[in-house]
């Protein structure tokens, strides 16, 4: 054997075990960012709809083998509600921490459907996966909505948070609602996969990561695989407002698909809209988005809390100004549903 060709091997061999490697890592990375359950936290309060007096219908469908489960929220009569909203919940427990939005809702003539994703509070699946399977589920859902008889005719609109706002801007390649509200979306599952491996191993290891993790999602989730949300929805031609804060820690603005939107000469019908001094929460006001902030900080080191200490911080949180809505934010979201 020549020696170019044991050259040529020895090259291929390493070539393939970096690649190895590579995907091994985009996987760890994939599952340390999705590869859990989300259930309530037992330390914190969710409001119900009977708090709001809500009338509930619980319903299911299935998506990729994965039971989904959800309601039907409504108040009065369900066959004369004004809009179908189609909640697409964040990263979390699922619907249940939206209850004072589906009451907003409720309360001015919609009717909303919600349904936890996979890996999500009531629904099945072992883990999330990824957004793309939050994407996959709103599509179901959407599917649901116009073969059910009593919703059938109403006109959709989907309203999401965080991860389900990215589903909600995505699923628009899938099917077309009358328009989208979308609240702190990503732009791309890899970038957030990028930032989160970034943390870890550095900038510049993590953006060498990226293409591996796009490979693996492919493989995964097919056509919903690492899309763009800013794309999906320009090109969708769907009516949308997509909302994101500067000062969100959980979306940077730089990974936000307001974002890309801002920077792309590519935005059909969707409107940016810039939230001044909000994070995460732009749905909730500035006070409320603080007491979330100490919330959060409270549960990051409960576990060094003492039980009684606990009990204490948790059971003294007030909730409902936790959950304080922004009125002209959602104001602006009624008109622009009422609209469309």
């Amino acid at each position: 054997m020549s020696p170019l060709i044991i050259v040529i091997i020895v090259v291929c061999a390493a070539v393939l075990l970096v690649c190895a490697f590579m995907l091994a890592f985009a996987a760890y990375a994939q599952h340390k960012g999705f590869g859990g359950r989300f259930e309530k936290n037992p330390l914190l309060k969710y409001f119900t709809p009977e708090e709001f007096n809500l009338k509930t219908i619980p319903v299911a469908t299935k998506c990729h083998n994965v039971q989904l489960k959800g309601f039907i929220y409504y108040k009065g009569d369900l066959v004369s509600a004004k809009k179908l909203i189609i909640l697409s919940h964040g990263m979390g427990p699922g619907q249940c921490a939206y209850t004072t939005g589906i009451a907003f809702f409720c309360n001015n003539g919609c009717a909303v459907l919600a349904f936890d994703c996979a890996g999500s509070g009531l629904s099945g699946g072992r883990s999330l996966g990824g957004l793309e399977n939050s994407t996959r589920a709103l599509v179901a859902a959407y599917r649901f909505a116009v073969s059910t008889p009593m919703l059938c005719n109403l006109k959709i609109c989907f309203v999401g948070h965080s991860m389900g706002a990215y589903s909600a801007l995505c699923a628009t390649k899938f099917v077309h609602p009358q328009c989208v509200v979308a609240f702190s979306s990503p732009e791309r599952p890899s970038l957030m996969v990028e930032r989160g491996a970034a943390e870890v191993t550095g900038a510049a290891f993590a953006k060498f990561l990226r293409p591996f993790v796009k490979v693996l999602s492919f493989f995964r989730f097919g056509s919903y695989a690492d899309l763009s949300a800013s794309r999906c929805i320009a090109r969708s031609g769907v009516p949308a407002l997509v909302f994101h804060g500067d000062r969100d820690r959980d979306v940077p603005l730089p990974l936000s698909a307001y974002a890309r939107l801002c920077s792309s000469g590519e935005k059909g019908s969707a409107i940016p809209v810039y939230c001044a001094g909000k994070a995460h929460n732009p749905y909730n006001t500035v006070a409320a988005e603080k007491l979330l902030r100490e919330l959060k900080e409270g549960l990051a080191c409960s576990d060094k809390m003492s039980e009684e200490e606990r009990k204490e911080f948790f059971s003294s949180r007030d909730y409902t100004k936790i959950c304080e809505e922004d009125s002209v934010v959602m104001n602006q979201v009624l008109t622009f549903i009422m609209s469309n």
